[in-house]
């Protein structure tokens, strides 16, 4: 019995050996793309966005705040690795769901106004497409407010909030999302050292486990449904 333990883990080993160097080198490649891609989405996030889907073979994941795609891209790509699940790319592309609770002298109301969002949303598309994405990549062209009755309670593995930063808006996208979190599953939360985006930061602490190591310095974390 001994000797056939050991016969199998001496043939099993290489077998996960080469598992992972397939996903590193498969990794790399995104990522070396992934910089080109418009967005905010930094190495250190994409790395670990890929790596928790690579962990946790997610079927629901849903991004709120798309822009160009620079963090939906990488996790898409992790999707299509896996052969399995979808990530639902949630965003308006419209200028006035971007300002919403800023004022009009505020830089971030200035900043949406000047940015041609249809071009955005188009090259979006266009990357989606020539990457042969769409069937790991659900386009949803909506507010975070429309797109929530479309997800039960309890049915998203991963959630990545970061959409419209204003406070009210923020604190909206937790409450409304945090219920269709799976009991076990995770919340990346974008620039949590945003003023506006503290009191939603908090609303997630008091219910959600703080992976301090795992989030991404302290502009991004990640928490896990309790």
């Amino acid at each position: 019995m001994k000797k056939w333990l050991l016969i199998w883990l001496i043939s099993f080993i290489p077998m996960l050996t080469a598992a992972s160097q397939n996903w590193d080198k498969y990794k790399q490649k995104v990522l070396i793309h992934q910089k080109s891609v418009p967005g905010w989405c930094v190495y250190e996030k994409a790395n670990k966005l890929m790596d928790l889907i690579h962990e946790t073979k997610p079927d629901v994941v849903v991004e709120i705040g798309v822009f160009g795609g620079s963090s939906v891209y990488p996790m898409a790509e992790s999707l299509r690795f896996e052969k399995r699940g979808v990530i639902h790319a949630i965003d308006p592309w419209k200028a006035e769901n971007c300002q919403m609770g800023y004022t009009s002298d505020d830089a971030n109301y200035m900043w949406w106004t000047n940015v041609d969002l249809e071009k955005v949303y188009k090259d979006f598309a266009k990357l989606i497409k020539k990457h042969h994405l769409n069937k790991y990549c659900n386009i949803m062209r909506m507010t975070s407010l429309e797109a929530a009755g479309h997800f039960a309670d309890e049915s998203i593995d991963i959630l990545h909030i970061d959409g419209n930063h204003s406070e009210e808006s923020a604190l909206t996208d937790a409450q409304l999302f945090l219920p269709k979190v799976k009991q076990g599953g995770y919340i990346w939360f974008d620039d949590v050292n945003w003023n506006t985006t503290s009191k939603a930061v908090t609303f997630m602490m008091e219910r959600c486990v703080f992976h301090s190591m795992r989030s991404v310095g302290n502009e991004c974390y990640l928490f896990q449904k309790l």
